[in-house]
C-alpha cells in the first residue's frame, strides 16, 4: 500500500494546510490524516491519528494548530492509534463517523486498510455504547437522590459534581475525540465551547476562568473537611439539575445525529442547527445598533415602554461588561440625541457574571425582565442562561439601613434649613439634592427588590414610577421647583461644585415641599412591606 495524500485535496489556505500536513508527517509517525470539509453551518474537521501517544502533546502544541481562530476555523483532533480502536470497537460513533474511508487524505503504509462504516455492521456496538452510558448516569443520579432524601447537602452536591464530569467526558469523547481528564473542569468546560458553541448558553461564567455552577457544587468538598454546611445553596439544587439535564440531551442529540449521518453516508451532513433569528421591533433595534456602536453588550432587553403622541421612552437592561454608570450616561445622550427627542431611553446595566451573584435578594426583579419576549438584541445565540435559584423568596437586606440613610440625610437638611442665617443658603440644595438620590434608590429597591448601581437622577426617577406608577403625581412639584432642570440641578448640586448658593426663600418652600411628599411615599412603601412581611411570618 502506498502512502497518499490526495490530489483533490481542498480546504482553505490549501497549499499552506496542505504543506504543514506534509511536514507533520516527516516529523511524527501519524497512521491517518481524516478530512471533512467544511460547509455553511459546519467547521470542517481535521482527524490526525498518531501512532505512538507520546506525539500528541507535541502535535497538539504547534501554534498553527493551537492558535486556529480564523473566521471559520479548522477543528483539530490529536488522537492515538490505540483510543481509534479501542473507541471504535467500544462503539463511539465520533470515531465510526470522522474515521472512515471516505475522509482519508493521508494513510501510513504500514497502517491496516481503513473502512467505511456501515451501519447495520456497527449498529450492535452503537447500542452497547448508547445503553451504558445511559445505564451509568442513571447510576450516578441514584446516588444524588439518595443524599437528597437523606438530607445531605455535602453528599448531594459531591455526587451531583460527578454528575456533571461523567456527562461532560462523554461530550468531549463525542465532539473531540479525547477526554481532556488532566484538567479540572472549569477548564474542560471552556475547551469544549471550542467544539460545541451551544456550550456557551448553559453555563454562566464566574470569572474568565470559572463557572459559576461548578464553582458552587466545588465548595462541596470543602465542606467535606470542614462540615460548614451552610456555604452551600441549597437554592440551586434545581438549577444543577435543568443544567445537567441540558447536557444530557446534548449527549443524546449528538448521538442520534451520528446514528443519522451513519445511516446515511458520506457526504456529512451538518450536526449542529442554528435558530433562525426572530424579527425585532425596528424602533428598538435602531436604538440597540445605536448603543452597540458605542460599547460592546451581550444583550438587550426592552423590559418597559412609555409612549404618547410624540415621545416614547424605552426601559432597557443592558447584559455585558463595562457598564459602568459613565458609559450608561454617554450611551443615554447619544441615543437621545441621535433620535432627536423621538425616542429616549433609560438604561440599567450589568455584567452576566454580577446578576448571577447577587441573585439572593434581586432574582424577583431580573427574572421578569430576562425573559425571550422582552430580548431585543444579540451579539450572538450561545449566551448562557441565569442559573435561577428555585423556591426563591423575597429579600430586603440593608432595607432599613438604606431607608435610615435616606431619612437621616433628610433631617440633616432640616436642620440646615432651621438653623442656617437668613442670607447663608450654602449647602442647603446640596443636602437636598443627596438626599432626594437616597430617597430615589431606596424607593426603586424597596419596590422592585431591586438595588441599582449610581444611576443619574433621571434614571431612578423613572424607575420609580415604573415600579409605582401613582409617583408621576409627584412630577408637578420638580416643574414648580425647577421647570425641566430639575434632574440636571440635582445631578449638579450632587457632586463637587465651588458656586455661591443664591436660593430664594420660595424656592427653598418648594424643597422643604418636594422632600416631605417623598419622604411620606417612603414611609408609606416601608410601611406596606413590613405588614406583608408580618403576614408571612
Amino acid at each position: 500500500m502506498k502512502t497518499k495524500i490526495k490530489p483533490d485535496f481542498s480546504v482553505r489556505g490549501n497549499d499552506q494546510l496542505t504543506g504543514k500536513l506534509k511536514q507533520l508527517i516527516h516529523e511524527f509517525q501519524l497512521s491517518y490524516i481524516f478530512y471533512h470539509p467544511a460547509n455553511a453551518k459546519v467547521a470542517a474537521h481535521i482527524v490526525i491519528i498518531a501512532e505512538e501517544s507520546s506525539d500528541i502533546e507535541h502535535i497538539q502544541s504547534r501554534k498553527w494548530i493551537r492558535n486556529n481562530k480564523d473566521e471559520n476555523p479548522i477543528l483539530f483532533h490529536i488522537i492515538g492509534q490505540a483510543k481509534m480502536s479501542f473507541e471504535r470497537r467500544a462503539g463511539n460513533p465520533f470515531f465510526a463517523w470522522y474515521c472512515q474511508k471516505s475522509a482519508v487524505i493521508y494513510q501510513n503504509p504500514t497502517a491496516k486498510e481503513c473502512h467505511d462504516t456501515d451501519w447495520l455492521s456497527f449498529k450492535k456496538r452503537f447500542i452497547r455504547y448508547s445503553v451504558a452510558y445511559s445505564h451509568d448516569r442513571d447510576t450516578l443520579l441514584t446516588t444524588v437522590n439518595r443524599f437528597q432524601e437523606l438530607g445531605s447537602l455535602t453528599g448531594l452536591f459531591v455526587s451531583y459534581l460527578k454528575v456533571f464530569e461523567y456527562t461532560i467526558q462523554h461530550l468531549e469523547m463525542l465532539f473531540t475525540g479525547s477526554c481532556f481528564e488532566s484538567e479540572n473542569l472549569n477548564q474542560r468546560i471552556k475547551q469544549l465551547t471550542c467544539y460545541i458553541q451551544r456550550m456557551e448558553g448553559i453555563f454562566v461564567q464566574k470569572n474568565g476562568n470559572k463557572y459559576y455552577l461548578i464553582s458552587e457544587l466545588e465548595k462541596a468538598k470543602e465542606v467535606a473537611e470542614d462540615g460548614d454546611e451552610i456555604r452551600l445553596n441549597d437554592k440551586l439544587i434545581e438549577s444543577f439539575s435543568l443544567t445537567e439535564t441540558k447536557l444530557h440531551k446534548m449527549v443524546l442529540s449528538r448521538l442520534s445525529e451520528f446514528k443519522s449521518l451513519i445511516k446515511s453516508g458520506f457526504p456529512k451532513l451538518p450536526i449542529i442547527d442554528h435558530e433562525e433569528s426572530t424579527s425585532r421591533d425596528d424602533q428598538v433595534t435602531e436604538i440597540a445598533a445605536q448603543i452597540v456602536k458605542i460599547q460592546t453588550v451581550e444583550e438587550i432587553y426592552l423590559f418597559h415602554q412609555i409612549q404618547n403622541s410624540q415621545h416614547t421612552t424605552c426601559f432597557l437592561l443592558l447584559i455585558g461588561e463595562g457598564l459602568g454608570t459613565e458609559i450608561l450616561n454617554r450611551i443615554q445622550q447619544s441615543v437621545n440625541s441621535r433620535f432627536e427627542g423621538k425616542y429616549s431611553v433609560v438604561l440599567i446595566g450589568h455584567s452576566r457574571s454580577w446578576i448571577q451573584t447577587n441573585l439572593f435578594y434581586q432574582q424577583s426583579f431580573f427574572t421578569k425582565i430576562m425573559k425571550p419576549e422582552n430580548l431585543r438584541f444579540q451579539s450572538h445565540s450561545n449566551h448562557p442562561s441565569i442559573h435561577w435559584e428555585h423556591n426563591h423568596t423575597h429579600e430586603y437586606p440593608d432595607l432599613e439601613y438604606l431607608t435610615r440613610s435616606a431619612i437621616n440625610l433628610s433631617a440633616q437638611y432640616s436642620v440646615l434649613r432651621n438653623h442656617s442665617e437668613k442670607d447663608n443658603t450654602e449647602g442647603t440644595i446640596d443636602l437636598f439634592s443627596k438626599s432626594i438620590l437616597r430617597i430615589f434608590r431606596t424607593l426603586v429597591y424597596s419596590k422592585l427588590s431591586y438595588l441599582p448601581n449610581y444611576l443619574p437622577a433621571f434614571n431612578l426617577w423613572k424607575l420609580c414610577i415604573y415600579a409605582e406608577p401613582r409617583l408621576e403625581k409627584l412630577e408637578y412639584l420638580f416643574e414648580k421647583l425647577s421647570g425641566e432642570d430639575f434632574f440636571k440641578e440635582v445631578a449638579y448640586h450632587s457632586r463637587f461644585h465651588h458656586n455661591l448658593s443664591r436660593l430664594t426663600e420660595k424656592k427653598l418652600q418648594i424643597m422643604d415641599e418636594t422632600l416631605d411628599a417623598l419622604l411620606h411615599e417612603l414611609k408609606t412603601i416601608g410601611d406596606e412591606i413590613k405588614e406583608t412581611n408580618d403576614e408571612v411570618t
